[in-house]
């Protein structure tokens, strides 16, 4: 939401310069076709210019190094405000925060047991506990600044949007119920209503009996100059963007600016075709007291009537006004300039702000107590400290990263030295850490890189972040060969090993902790479930029960890139010894099964979103069990991402009733109401491979 409202204000704030430059210099003007061009280019601008980031750079004490510094302390005055203002901000990684407690991306798994249902592998439920460092439910957190503003937004959205799908439908009923003609180029709509002629798009609405034969042709040539060049167009992108930027009123004298030099260029073009401009402004004027206009269209009459009659009678704008018009470039570029990245050069050579030679993921080589991997980009500076991410402002100088917390803060310095992909910090006066930049832009991506593996990992939504020191990782990708490569820890093995490649896990932690090891599944998406069930069998063989889909956070561009190697989607195997019932069984005790066929034509995770919905709805109260079943031939990628979705459902389920009770998250519960939750929408989760 914070990047949203960034671009939502520098959106608000390129159009009215823009528009502040064509109120300047230009709409005096009779160079009305470049007029048009530069308000239409300049909604396309406010659109596109936020998200195009430049970088400069400039010496230092150069004559441009106040007026930059001034931009960048601009724009990092209203983002932080506007992060400020932000409900989740003080839980945002890189604050002092634990990254696995904000925004409440790291949903824990249910409390549960096994569900008795038959199959290959018996069943399972998902297990879990209360969320670590879990907010407190409470008002503040439901209604936060942020979130009324965005609401307001929303609805002012809803609002003007309403209004102009409103004036749409009025103009294709108002056509509908008259007589249309073809005429060349136009349809010709012969209305009984007294509305002043206007066109949209290729339509043409008027009252024919209002006019004489001669009046009738100059208004016909007045609407068919709107409709050669196309101003319908036009109309519907400034509305439209006047909808997106409704608060903004900019926006709606934009638009109105445009609509009236639609009409100086019809009325230039009616002119020009040998009309007596006296006999022309009398029918406008005729039109203005006796007819009503038609919003969002091209009306004939279109006020303020003095302003067209003065501009039908002015001299065209001659050279001094060209070089007057050319005046509207510097605002083009202050607006570049207030949107570009800056890298300021010092006098001996060093930046004042980040070479992007330091720009990448860093990963630490050595075994110190010191951030095991770094990530440096822009202006930023984020480290992990465990599952913590902090985050910092950055710039350099000389020999020295000054990392401070907010614009215009002191800064930290720390001292570093570059030979090339190599990093030497010294995070305090007597110690140092060495990294290295990784090809990677994640710590997923790096380990992959590293270990040789060669897997398109499947995407989840409802993951956990694993502590890393309780996850060994298993890894199914593709050889060289174009085979398949099994890899514990990024070494391969054979399934005979596993049980003593395990017990060396265990034997660095704890005891404990042992119990809590867990397989982290790296799989290409591509791989067989029979082969992962091979692994899985494995596991059940030696009583190691906890293991996690390993893939990329679906949706998510708050979680760091530090973090992505400890995404999991945790699940619990059932023990060799669990006792399975079959589905009549299941049945006869009350309980309703919904079965998601994974070998059914043409099932998707969509498919199952919207049959599993149906199900618990219909089915609200019931005690239920939802019964996957797939063959060995079917992709892991699928598998995943349908459990996933099945997990997003229930969560879903939870959610609406944790609302609707309490008006708040379910995930901001405390343990008690979390169990009451889960036990309205329990995770009853059986599979089968046939």
């Amino acid at each position: 939401m914070v990047h949203f409202m960034i671009y939502l204000l520098e959106t608000g704030l390129c159009l009215s310069l823009l528009y502040l430059a064509y109120w300047l210099f230009l709409r005096k003007e009779t160079y009305f076709n470049f007029n048009r061009l530069f308000l239409v280019g300049s909604l396309i601008l406010a659109l596109i210019v936020p998200l195009v980031h430049i970088s400069f750079m400039i010496p230092q004490g150069s004559s441009l190094e106040r007026p930059a510094r001034n931009i960048t302390k601009f724009r990092s005055s209203y983002e932080e405000m506007i992060r400020w203002i932000d409900a989740d901000f003080g839980a945002e990684p890189g604050r002092g925060h634990s990254a696995g407690n904000s925004r409440g991306l790291n949903p824990q798994m249910d409390e549960g047991g096994q569900i008795p249902v038959a199959g290959a592998h018996g069943s399972q439920m998902e297990k879990g506990g209360a969320e670590t460092g879990r907010q407190k439910a409470g008002w503040g957190n439901f209604f936060s600044f942020s979130k009324i503003l965005l609401f307001i937004y929303i609805g002012g959205v809803v609002y003007f949007l309403s209004r102009f799908i409103y004036l749409v439908v009025r103009l294709f009923l108002l056509a509908k119920r008259n007589r249309v003609t073809r005429q060349a180029g136009f349809r010709m709509v012969e209305i009984q209503e007294d509305i002043s002629p206007f066109s949209f798009f290729r339509f043409l609405f008027i009252n024919n009996g209002s006019f004489d034969e001669s009046e009738l042709d100059h208004v016909l040539e007045h609407e068919k100059a709107h409709i050669r060049q196309k101003h319908s167009m036009d109309h519907f992108f400034a509305h439209g963007l006047a909808v997106f930027q409704w608060f903004n009123p900019f926006a709606w004298q934009m638009r109105k600016a445009l609509k009236t030099t639609h009409e100086y260029i019809a009325d230039r073009q009616v002119l020009g075709k040998g009309i007596e401009m006296f006999d022309y402004q009398s029918l406008l004027l005729k039109q203005v007291i006796g007819y009503h206009t038609v919003e969002l269209v091209n009306n004939f009459n279109l006020k303020p009537i003095k302003k067209r009659i003065a501009m039908m009678n002015k001299t065209r704008s001659g050279m001094p006004a060209k070089l007057k018009a050319m005046l509207v470039v510097p605002f083009a570029l202050i607006i570049f300039f207030l949107f570009a990245d800056f890298t300021l050069k010092g006098t001996d050579g060093s930046q004042m702000s980040v070479d992007k030679q330091l720009w990448g993921l860093w990963i630490k080589q050595g075994e110190d107590s010191f951030s095991k991997s770094l990530l440096i980009k822009d202006s930023r500076f984020i480290y992990s400290e465990g599952m913590e991410i902090r985050d910092y402002l950055l710039k350099t100088e000389g020999n020295s990263l000054i990392l401070s917390e907010r614009e215009g803060f002191p800064g930290t310095s720390l001292e570093f030295e570059q030979h090339g992909d190599e990093l030497i910090l010294w995070w305090n006066d007597s110690q140092k850490s060495r990294y290295v930049k990784s090809k990677a832009e994640n710590t997923l991506d790096h380990y992959l890189v590293i270990a040789g593996i060669t897997a398109d990992l499947p995407s989840i939504s409802k993951y956990r972040l694993m502590d890393e020191n309780l996850v060994y990782r298993i890894s199914y990708g593709k050889d060289s060969g174009g085979g398949n490569s099994l890899a514990f820890n990024g070494k391969s093995f054979n399934l005979i090993d596993l049980e003593e490649l395990i017990q060396e896990e265990k034997n660095q932690v704890n005891k404990l902790d042992q119990n809590s090891l867990t397989a982290l599944f790296l799989i290409d998406r591509t791989i067989p479930m029979v082969l992962v069930n091979q692994v899985r069998e494995e596991l059940r063989k030696i009583n190691t029960l906890h293991i996690a889909e390993g893939g990329y956070p679906h949706g998510d561009m708050d979680l760091s890139p530090l973090l992505y190697h400890t995404v999991g989607l945790p699940r619990l195997l059932p023990p060799m010894g669990a006792k399975t019932l079959d589905k009549k069984e299941v049945e006869k005790r009350g309980g309703i099964i919904y079965t998601v066929d994974l070998a059914a034509r043409n099932t998707t995770p969509e498919d199952v979103d919207a049959g599993l919905q149906q199900f618990i709805r219909k089915n609200e109260g019931s005690k239920y069990v939802i019964s996957l079943e797939y063959d060995g031939a079917i992709p892991y990628g699928q598998y995943v991402e349908t459990v996933d979705m099945i997990f997003k459902v229930i969560y879903r389920f939870r959610n609406e009733l944790s609302l609707e009770k309490y008006r708040v998250a379910y995930d901001q519960l405390g343990d008690e109401l979390q169990r009451e939750m889960r036990k309205a929408y329990p995770m009853a989760l059986s599979e089968t491979m046939k």
